[in-house]
């Protein structure tokens, strides 16, 4: 493509494929169920994606250090277990087939984006803050006429299935403008926290409370240069996970109660299908099971469990490389680019808790995953935008 002079059909397709990408962005917050952003990234992404990806393979895939053919490969890696799952191989082979080509679909728009339209992709973190404050309010109006609610406070449309995914969402827009605070404090700005602060208290999540007392001191650090203080303070982080974990395992702590429920829901899992520590045990069509200990089907609850439980140390180990990838093409200054690592580092702490395979229908939990990383690691040297 010849983002100079691009012929009437790949402005056709380009424009396409960027209202459809604002359009899933935006509705992590603004969609009116999960089942409508959904749709969104099936039909706004996936057959203009498809245009790119046949006329100018060489310019997205193979330019730029290869970056979108090693997220592909990768993908295509974390799609593998679904060879050796118990029972239909080619039914389930199938069925996880349209997950490689969502993630793909993302990363061509990301890859697109970062090509053709630098200004804009740079604005992306904007439309996720201005789509939280808008949601942020919509939270508001629903407590306004549902009144305190035990298990948290739900937010309205897709923020409306959950409490937890709905303070984990409004945690990124608060992350965002906090960062913002960092380099230009501004009073409205500062005021405007506020609110996101109560909402994500309302909304009783403790893993989006644990993800942004990880993320804020670091990115803190990190904005004013002082690197060291910032790996320094995720070290304090982990050595305080790990005596945690430590007395759990030593039964001084009560890890279900401080977890809620969690390790017996794990233990659930790892008891109703056989399970080899490298491989897992395949990526079948069903990441549910019944729970006896909560009596309803449930999901994993952590990404990296599921990770773990579907491909073993094989799966693990390619997401771990994705992770790397990204935090190395980040480098070590902070830049325009830093809210990703930010979101990112949020994201792989609360996704201990929280998440299911990376490979699996689009979801809530690709704002702090995939988007993050494909953000980063789709980022071009601008020598090779306009070829």
């Amino acid at each position: 493509m010849n983002a100079i002079n691009p012929s009437k059909t790949e402005r056709f397709f380009s424009a396409w494929l960027i209202v459809g990408l604002v359009l899933y962005v935006g509705g992590f917050y603004l969609a009116p169920s999960s089942k409508a952003q959904y749709l969104t990234l099936y039909i706004g992404l996936i057959l203009p994606a498809l245009y790119f990806i046949l006329f100018h393979f060489r310019r997205y895939f193979l330019d730029d250090h290869r970056a979108l053919l090693w997220v592909a490969l990768i993908t295509m890696g974390l799609y593998l277990p679904s060879l050796w799952v118990d029972g239909d191989t080619l039914d389930t082979l199938r069925k996880n087939l349209k997950c490689v080509v969502f993630v793909i679909s993302l990363a061509v728009a990301i890859r697109h984006l970062q090509l053709d339209h630098p200004e804009l992709a740079n604005r992306i973190p904007l439309l996720i803050m201005a789509a939280s404050i808008i949601a942020l309010l919509l939270f508001y109006v629903v407590l306004l006429k549902n009144g305190l609610q035990e298990g948290g406070n739900l937010g309205m449309g897709n923020l409306g299935d959950n409490p937890n995914e709905a303070g984990l969402a409004l945690s990124i827009g608060f992350l965002i403008l906090a960062t913002s605070l960092i380099a230009n404090t501004r009073f409205s700005a500062l005021i405007l926290t506020l609110p996101f602060i109560i909402a994500i208290v309302l909304a009783n999540s403790r893993a989006a409370m644990l993800g942004l007392i990880v993320t804020l001191p670091f990115a803190i650090f990190h904005q004013h240069k002082n690197l060291k203080l910032a790996v320094a303070y995720l070290g304090l982080c982990l050595l305080g996970a790990l005596v945690i974990v430590t007395l759990m395992l030593a039964g001084t702590l009560d890890a279900d109660r401080i977890l809620s429920l969690r390790p017996s829901l794990w233990s659930e899992f790892l008891d109703q299908a056989p399970w080899n520590p490298f491989w897992g045990n395949g990526l079948s069509g069903s990441i549910t099971i019944h729970s006896e200990t909560l009596d309803r089907k449930l999901e994993p609850h952590s990404l990296f469990f599921a990770l773990g439980l579907r491909g073993g140390l094989f799966s693990l180990s390619l997401f771990s490389m994705l992770l790397w990838m990204a935090v190395r093409k980040h480098g070590r200054a902070p830049s325009q680019q830093s809210i990703w690592l930010y979101i990112l580092l949020f994201g792989l702490t609360t996704q201990f808790f929280e998440g299911v395979y990376p490979v699996r229908p689009p979801n809530s939990f690709w704002l702090y995953t995939w988007l993050p990383i494909l953000m980063i690691l789709l980022k071009v040297d601008r020598k090779h935008a306009q070829l």
